[in-house]
């Protein structure tokens, strides 16, 4: 997702009628998930991470060596392996968010020339680096490759609340993990860069708008009678 300021009336059509879907269990940041299947966040969104998903099957973004890594990085990933084989969930996923964490970040105009573009990890390791999302899709696969479950985990599209104003609308993308009863977020703007802050210590600042894995998609009941200009 951008770091630019996106209009807010966009976001009016984007978030259609949220409250017209069942309800589902409590999701990240304390919030209700609704399926979103069929509402506009999903039409925007879904088409890129579809692209991203059949990008992945083709082409797997880690092996146990690194093999496929720039060169640079290759053994430094062979060696997270090995540790977070013998680690725990929550150092596991600490390994992950430092690793990724430490590139640095590229818009998406300046990586494909594009206004908006979801990268598969192929092409995020390509760059050395992406836009928030990026970093987001990079860590749910490396996560995955690590022996963590889809449904434990969400790439999650926030309106940033302390960069967005009543007309003009700013947003961020993270990744959620749900590990030990509780959701820590993977921030690619995390400092220490590998901090994995509770959903909980976000709150006030972000507030989901939009998830994604390989299950589903989902919306959030608290935002969906927001009013944007």
């Amino acid at each position: 997702m951008k770091k630019i300021i996106y209009p807010a009336c966009l976001f009016v059509f984007l978030l259609g009628f949220c409250g017209h879907a069942p309800a589902a269990a409590e999701g990240v940041f304390g919030c209700t998930e609704i399926a979103a299947e069929g509402l506009g966040l999903h039409e925007y969104f879904n088409p890129m991470w579809q692209r991203v998903l059949s990008a992945e099957r083709q082409a797997p973004g880690f092996t146990p060596g690194g093999e496929n890594f720039p060169l640079a990085d290759a053994k430094s990933w062979g060696r997270l392996v090995k540790l977070a084989n013998k680690s725990s969930v929550i150092e596991k996923i600490r390994l992950v968010n430092g690793f990724f964490n430490q590139w640095s970040p590229i818009s998406d105009e300046t990586a494909f020339s594009a206004f908006e573009y979801w990268a598969a990890p192929e092409e995020f390791k390509a760059n050395r680096g992406g836009d928030c999302e990026d970093y987001a899709i990079a860590k749910y696969f490396a996560l995955r490759f690590l022996g963590m479950d889809a449904g434990l985990m969400r790439i999650v599209i926030v309106r940033d609340n302390s960069r967005s104003s009543k007309a003009k609308l700013e947003l961020h993308a993270v990744l959620a993990v749900r590990a030990n009863n509780s959701w820590f977020i993977l921030d690619n703007n995390a400092v220490p860069r590998n901090n994995l802050p509770l959903d909980y210590m976000y709150n006030g600042r972000y507030s989901p708008l939009y998830s994604v894995n390989e299950n589903g998609a989902w919306c959030y009941a608290e935002t969906r009678e927001t009013s944007l200009p």
